[in-house]
């Protein structure tokens, strides 16, 4: 029971830490059973909250509640029915909780408008699982799920929040550097990057700081923080998957067509740890792209900032979590 227990908590540990670096909120109380509101198609009495976590939306003005299982699984423990299972189980959660005036009660705020979600984190605390984690869960049709309308279910299997737990790393130790240069300001003084949409009349929330986490499963996670004075200071863009050409090409053009590249702002690109040809990549990305802009050379102001964007690696997590540690580490 007592190894049980410790499993759970790397779950609850890791998620904590790992959406902390997110910007997401915590709300109300952990690990708790509520009462359910459909009794008879649930066919279950209450339900379960591991935790919850919040956020506000950049393009409404919806506060977005998320209602989490967190999953701690060796290898041999993540199963294709246990994964379809604890989806359907959760997609119930968020059905209920929806209309649950004591799930609402404990974890909203009256002040906001808001839209509940659900989040099954699939952590492989042995880190010896190097399957494909969507091939489990592939057979799971869309009808299966009962959802209402504006909620949404979101799933997190091992590889993604290896990579997740990752970036989280990354910037707590860029917090920490030694060299001002390469240093990020604290939390307080940075934001996750929503451009304002031309088609969208509804103004980007200044409350919206947080990665959605639409932001968090997409090509791109991209933070921007500022100086003491609030003025723009640079940019960390997270690059998950391998870089080409092409695809840095397309990224300096979303930089560019947002006017993101500009005197004194930094920007730091972060590759995966295996992408060796990242800098090289990099270097015939710029190279091609000024050549692609009419009145645009090698000697321009706009090649010469160009010339200044970092790139580099986003280093592996090779320790695993013990259960003995982490029952130790709340011992006395």
């Amino acid at each position: 029971m007592a190894e049980t227990i410790n499993r759970a908590q790397m779950a609850e540990d890791l998620a904590n830490k790992v959406f902390a670096e997110f910007l997401w909120q915590k709300t109300g109380p952990m690990n708790e059973n509520w009462p359910c509101e459909q009794q008879d198609s649930h066919n279950t009495k209450s339900h379960p909250t591991d935790v919850v976590f919040y956020y506000d939306e950049p393009y409404s003005t919806v506060r977005r509640y998320i209602q989490c299982d967190l999953k701690s699984y060796s290898k041999d423990s993540i199963k294709r029915n246990a994964v379809k299972e604890a989806i359907l189980s959760l997609a119930d959660q968020v059905s209920c909780a929806g209309v649950s005036e004591v799930w609402q009660k404990r974890y909203t705020h009256s002040s906001s408008t808001f839209d509940v979600s659900g989040l099954l984190f699939v952590y492989n605390h042995d880190k010896q699982f190097h399957k494909s984690f969507d091939a489990l869960i592939s057979d799971i049709r869309p009808e299966d799920i009962k959802l209402p309308r504006k909620s949404r279910l979101y799933v997190l299997g091992p590889e993604e929040i290896n990579w997740l737990q990752r970036v989280a790393r990354e910037l707590q130790q860029m917090r920490g550097d030694e060299d001002e240069a390469k240093r990020l300001p604290p939390r307080e003084r940075c934001a996750f990057y929503y451009p304002q949409l031309v088609r969208n009349t509804v103004v980007r929330s200044e409350r919206a700081r947080a990665a959605t986490m639409e932001m968090l499963k997409s090509p791109w996670i991209i933070l921007e923080h500022f100086d003491e004075e609030e003025a723009r200071q640079g940019f960390v863009i997270f690059h998950r998957r391998k870089t080409t050409i092409e695809g840095l090409m397309y990224l300096l053009d979303y930089l560019r067509r947002h006017e993101l590249i500009v005197n004194k702002t930094r920007l730091d690109i972060k590759v995966q740890p295996d992408d060796s040809e990242a800098s090289a990549n990099l270097q015939k990305a710029i190279q091609e792209y000024v050549s692609s802009i009419p009145g645009e050379n090698q000697d321009t102001d706009f090649a010469k900032r160009l010339s200044k964007v970092k790139i580099s690696h986003v280093p592996e997590i090779l320790a695993s979590y013990s259960t003995m540690e982490m029952g130790m580490s709340y011992a006395g």
